[in-house]
């Protein structure tokens, strides 16, 4: 199984276009020690020949597109890539889906729900109805054509999005996590790059996988309080926080395997590589993904 961090941001990338703090100028100052970030994606691939795309924040196109690993066969529109997984049903975390859609002809896979959900709020999604299937959790589907890579999809714990106003009745079903098994190595991997609370079953999750990609989007419940009043708490969005007692770097520490976090928000102070956080997250075994990053289980 090998794996590219497409993008370890939150959807609208680091820096954001409309951000102007002081952690966004330095993303946009090149500083070495605070990377700029696209939107948290990843790339999978049984044979380092052809992948499927795990997310699809509207920065997917432009950055498959500089990437000659899936560039289409010359004179052709045939592009390296199998399936598509959309786990969430966040706008921005699936506006490079419909970026896409223009000769698509990958396979697209989610919850039954979040796709109906989808489908039904903006009639732009209509035009990947054709290439979108639903599934149910739990069932293996595969991601590759050769189906050496068999995917699962898990419930977790979070708030519906704001857009979708009517799945606040099913809010434990608002998003989802992916775990990915190599039929001819065994190895797992799980991406989870929103979790609201560790309960005991993404726990379990969490833990029977070799590499686990988790949610970084904060380090600790207001930091972005902090900077800008008014602004909801972490757990509030949908994200829990690394810091404190039941704050996931506490339930990652000891995990066997390798933990890894994505979806890092511009507020977050692990992303300056140089912060007294980076260290302690180091410290603990736990990596912060970047941009590029590649490993193979």
């Amino acid at each position: 199984m090998r794996c590219i961090v497409l993008g370890s941001g939150i959807a609208p990338g680091i820096p954001a276009w409309n951000d102007g703090s002081e952690a966004a100028l330095r993303a946009r100052s090149r500083d070495p020690e605070f990377p700029r970030r696209d939107g948290a994606a990843l790339a999978i691939s049984a044979d380092g020949l052809r992948y499927s795309i795990l997310e699809a924040p509207f920065h997917l196109p432009s950055t498959l597109s500089r990437d000659p690993r899936f560039a289409p066969a010359a004179g052709s529109r045939a592009v390296p890539i199998d399936s598509l997984v959309l786990t969430c049903g966040d706008l921005d975390a699936n506006a490079g889906a419909l970026a896409l859609r223009s000769g698509l002809s990958i396979r697209i896979s989610s919850p039954f729900d979040l796709r109906n959900d989808l489908l039904d709020h903006d009639g732009a999604f209509a035009s990947l109805e054709p290439l979108w299937i639903g599934l149910p959790w739990d069932r293996p589907f595969p991601l590759d054509r050769n189906g050496v890579l068999e995917a699962r999809l898990f419930p977790l714990p979070g708030p519906a999005p704001d857009h979708l106003p009517r799945r606040a009745t099913k809010a434990g079903r608002a998003r989802c996590g992916v775990r990915v098994t190599d039929r001819h190595s065994g190895a797992r991997l799980v991406w989870a790059p929103r979790i609201t609370r560790y309960d005991s079953a993404t726990l379990a999750e969490l833990r029977a996988a070799d590499i686990r990609l988790v949610d970084g989007t904060c380090y600790s419940e207001d930091e972005g309080r902090r900077i800008r009043p008014g602004v909801r708490q972490a757990t509030d969005l949908g994200h829990g926080p690394i810091d404190g007692r039941e704050g996931s770097l506490a339930w990652l520490s000891g995990m066997g395997g390798r933990s890894i976090y994505v979806h890092l928000s511009a507020t977050n102070p692990v992303c300056d590589a140089s912060s007294k956080e980076a260290y302690r997250v180091a410290e603990a075994g736990i990596e912060v993904a970047a941009d590029g990053l590649e490993f193979e289980s």
